[in-house]
């Protein structure tokens, strides 16, 4: 769907999307996901059938998008605790689910294995001992797989690039670590040594970097088996497949592509049996299927630029991304405009010169394509609540799937000082 296409989407549903909470508001989109999802598994199903899509819960933990994805039958990949309880909240089977991260709590290690989630991830020899433990402790055996690192070139912002020489994440292949951590989960006995992973970052932007991890990960699957006499059953080659946001990008077919040729090849030289292929889309799934509506408030000139002040601003949306942005208008763009939010700092500008038509206070903007990593990295910054969440379902119903935030919700943890306090203090629930 182009620009023009959401955009009219949009207008045609903008009442029914502000009615329950006014702005700004993210919106999400039921029939995008569930289009993302089986875009990407038609791909795999057409060039590595035995394969499974496991989302990055990172990119968006709220359990009713997560449901949808359930619902289209993808497993999830989470980080302990937090991530972790939405994929559960969402109804997700605990053997569904890949267990990561990089320094986990023991006790949260426990609990995942006593409730049976059915991979986790190693990134280091520190977690591989903690992990080790609790599964003597709790006697459950885990079914692991070895996060590694090749220090390969990585076509993204520096920092999701995540399989460089410079990253903190993954065993190094080059220096031998990562063969030392793989011996040493062989050899224990309280785990299964199912595969190996590798992440190379977000937003990849060619589909020939895939080839170079799958090669590389297919190099050091062939060390295993000459070195240590195990072949892996799983293969994770992450996630990182992009979305256009000003730009054209590889389409999922054509990373799918380039991923299964090169496992095929690789391995087939290398004489392997073809493991099951795990990857961990996040951004690919959920970023164009969210839109943030923020309304116009000020239109402010100042002898550099003229500001069109939103009631949103850069605290509600993920970094980094030149985000699609338009007006709910048919008039034609004819002016430009600095977009700033209502913050109390000089950086909160969501975007400069952007073309739009001629604003007026009220009108609706929409900063689209925000569905991925803008709920997590949103902020309380100068303790503004946080945009209620509503989703329009593949019916043409509305739902709200979180409620507007309240002051009293952001400062609810707070403790005032006893001796400092006063009786009569009047907050926004009053």
């Amino acid at each position: 769907m182009d620009l023009t296409q959401r955009r009219d989407r949009l207008l045609e549903h903008e009442a029914a999307l502000c009615a329950p909470h006014d702005s700004p508001v993210y919106v999400f989109y039921e029939d995008d996901v569930r289009d993302n999802y089986r875009t990407l598994r038609s791909a795999l199903d057409e060039h590595y059938p035995d394969s499974t899509i496991h989302f990055a819960v990172k990119a968006n933990y709220n359990p009713a998008i997560l449901s949808i994805l359930r619902d289209e039958g993808c497993h999830a990949e989470v980080y302990a605790r937090g991530e972790l309880a939405a994929a559960q909240t969402a109804g997700y089977d605990a053997d569904d689910l890949l267990l990561t991260g990089m320094n986990r709590r023991p006790e949260d290690i426990e609990r995942a294995l006593e409730q049976g989630v059915g991979h986790f991830l190693v990134d280091n020899a520190t977690e591989l001992e903690r992990l080790v433990a609790a599964a003597r402790k709790t006697d459950v055996r885990p079914r692991v797989l070895i996060r590694c690192n090749p220090s390969m070139e990585v076509p993204t912002h520096p920092e999701v690039a995540t399989a460089t020489l410079e990253t903190k994440f993954g065993l190094d292949i080059d220096s031998g670590r990562a063969m030392a951590v793989t011996e040493k989960a062989v050899a224990a006995e309280e785990i299964d040594l199912a595969g190996i992973q590798l992440h190379i970052g977000s937003q990849i932007q060619s589909a020939e970097p895939y080839g170079v991890a799958a090669r590389e990960m297919c190099a050091f699957a062939a060390d295993i088996r000459d070195e240590l006499g195990v072949e892996i059953d799983v293969l994770d080659l992450g996630g990182g497949l992009p979305v256009p946001y000003d730009d054209d990008v590889p389409a999922p077919e054509t990373i799918i592509e380039t991923i299964a040729t090169n496992v095929k090849d690789s391995l087939s030289e290398a004489d392997i049996p073809l493991p099951t292929l795990f990857l961990e889309p996040g951004r690919r799934l959920v970023g164009n299927a969210g839109t943030l509506l923020a309304r116009v408030g000020v239109i402010k000139e100042t002898p550099y630029a003229t500001f069109a002040v939103l009631d949103a601003g850069t605290n509600t949306v993920s970094s980094y991304w030149p985000y699609p942005i338009y007006a709910l208008s048919d008039e034609e763009p004819t002016e430009s405009y600095h977009l700033a939010g209502p913050l109390c700092y000089s950086g909160d500008v969501l975007a400069e010169d952007v073309s739009l038509p001629p604003l007026e206070r009220g009108d609706t903007i929409a900063i689209d394509r925000i569905g991925a990593y803008s709920l997590g990295s949103a902020s309380h910054t100068n303790a503004q609540p946080k945009p209620p969440i509503v989703l329009l379902r593949s019916n043409g119903d509305v739902e709200t799937i979180r409620q507007p935030e309240s002051v009293e919700e952001i400062i609810g943890n707070a403790q005032q000082l006893e001796d400092l306090a006063l009786d009569d203090v009047t907050t926004e629930a009053d």
